[in-house]
């Protein structure tokens, strides 16, 4: 199954990821069973497993929550040059991809590097869980409202900060990055 292919409301096939991946169905079910006490899928009874609609009250709180725990992490790293490096990279691919997808996957990254040196197992995952929900939300955003790119000069701004030990500055650049999205939440009823 191609990256970003599934949308809200789309379910999700047993037997066809069984075929696709070349596996039973049995581990199947339990890794998306797992998705669903991650809130990131949902089982519908006699349906299987499907994507859930996101609410504008979820999608506030999901950014929230990523913000903040983000914000944890950086606040408790010391960056490196290597790690410097990193996130420079990361951000030229970020300034360079053309669709919407790999602009969303590559903003994913760079979120990732920023907060892999914070090394508190259970934020990870949180954070990693809550970001798979964000997914769907900037998918179906760009999907309605086409390709944009805001995200870039926070980006860099948090960059300079950091390359600065300007940690209080990174922090509150990175918490307006991601609560920047709220701004256009109460103009929509459901993400699709």
């Amino acid at each position: 199954m191609k990256i970003g292919a599934l949308n809200a409301g789309d379910a999700i096939s047993l037997a066809k990821l069984s075929r696709e991946l070349g596996v039973s169905v049995t581990p199947i079910r339990e890794a998306l069973t797992q998705l669903q006490q991650a809130s990131i899928i949902e089982a519908i009874p006699n349906r299987g497993f499907v994507i859930p609609e996101i609410s504008t009250s979820d999608v506030k709180d999901v950014y929230e929550l990523v913000a903040c725990l983000e914000c944890l992490a950086i606040e408790n790293t010391t960056f490196s040059k290597s790690q410097l490096q990193k996130l420079k990279k990361q951000q030229q691919l970020f300034k360079e991809t053309t669709t919407a997808i790999d602009r969303i996957n590559a903003d994913m990254v760079f979120h990732k590097v920023l907060t892999s040196g914070y090394h508190n197992k259970t934020a990870q995952r949180i954070l990693e869980d809550l970001k798979i929900r964000i997914f769907f939300y900037e998918k179906g955003f760009m999907e309605k409202h086409g390709f944009y790119k805001y995200s870039s000069h926070h980006h860099e701004a948090i960059i300079e900060c950091l390359e600065e030990n300007n940690i209080a500055g990174a922090a509150f650049i990175l918490k307006k990055n991601w609560l920047q999205i709220i701004d256009y939440v109460p103009y929509e009823k459901n993400i699709n």
